[in-house]
């Protein structure tokens, strides 16, 4: 799935076709106060449900976080987004904004 002596991740998904699904990428970057993964973008084909994607997609996430015990700092707004929805990410997420509910 990875290999984790890699700082840089990078996960694609394919269709039966060849055609590319989902793309996004982690870097693991090391800041004054700790090291983190910054997920960068994650692009969706737009001919994709986004929303299944993103349910397939996050818990790996998750077990990134898990495995190599550093939050993640996510940039992409879409990403953002789901970390703001799903509670069980709130733990991992560096620098998260404060809820404004």
């Amino acid at each position: 799935m990875f290999n984790l002596e890699d700082s840089h991740q990078c996960f694609e998904k394919h269709d039966d076709h060849g055609t590319l699904i989902s793309r996004w990428t982690m870097d693991k970057i090391k800041r004054n106060d700790s090291t983190v993964w910054v997920m960068n973008h994650f692009f969706v084909n737009p001919n994709s449900n986004l929303e299944e994607i993103l349910e397939k997609e996050m818990p790996t996430v998750l077990l990134l976080a898990q495995k190599f015990g550093y939050p993640i700092w996510p940039l992409d707004p879409i990403v953002i987004d789901y970390f703001e929805k799903h509670p069980e990410f709130h733990k991992i997420w560096y620098h998260r904004p404060y809820s404004k509910k």
